[in-house]
């Protein structure tokens, strides 16, 4: 199976937070699987050899530079079709060159555990420039809808100074031009981390 479409609506009850849980799992699962395909296992490795990587236990920050400016950069941003979630395995991504936020980071992340790192999914919402106008707050005054997902990679030692989910990790947006390692899209109101050992 190459594509896999998701056709839930986001339930009203709870925000949608099923709706987005269901993504993130089925985005891990899909990671898991593809982070030991021949194809992604050999892109990654192209793409970091072609950064200049020679060993990566001392360029291991070269390596996450190279593999999220490569998706950024390299796989156009698509929207799914209306009303429709589609999530994309690694390989077709890579074949078709384009992908949303989730196609994008499903690959991104792939890539980075195909070289070894520890990666964790962040689904995020937020309100002000840049954050879908149709996910502004909702009307009884909540928290906005999560709208957007982008990865982490656990990249040193945490300090205490940071939420859990993000200390000692680097936040990879993949849609944003020249967001390197570490940018955050402002406005973040929600974020709902998931890891998935």
């Amino acid at each position: 199976m190459s594509t896999v479409a998701l056709t839930d609506t986001l339930p009203l009850t709870d925000n949608g937070l099923d709706a987005v849980r269901k993504t993130l799992k089925l985005m891990s699962a899909i990671i898991r699987k593809y982070r030991s395909d021949v194809t992604t296992v050999n892109t990654a490795t192209q793409i970091a050899q072609a950064a200049g990587v020679t060993d990566m236990r001392t360029q291991k920050k070269l390596a996450i530079c190279a593999l999220q400016g490569w998706v950024r950069d390299h796989i156009a941003y698509f929207y799914d079709p209306r009303e429709t979630e589609w999530i994309r395995t690694p390989p077709e991504t890579l074949k078709r060159g384009v992908g949303d936020c989730d196609d994008k980071t499903v690959l991104l992340l792939a890539l980075l555990e195909a070289l070894g790192f520890e990666t964790e999914l962040l689904a995020v919402g937020g309100v002000g420039h840049g954050w879908d106008p149709d996910g502004a707050a909702p009307v009884d005054g909540g928290p906005p809808p999560y709208s957007h997902v982008l990865g982490a990679v656990r990249y040193g030692p945490q300090t205490g100074r940071a939420p859990p989910f993000l200390d000692g990790w680097l936040t990879l947006e993949t849609i944003v031009p020249g967001a390197g390692p570490g940018w955050k899209p402002p406005g973040i109101r929600v974020i709902m981390p998931w890891r998935y050992r």
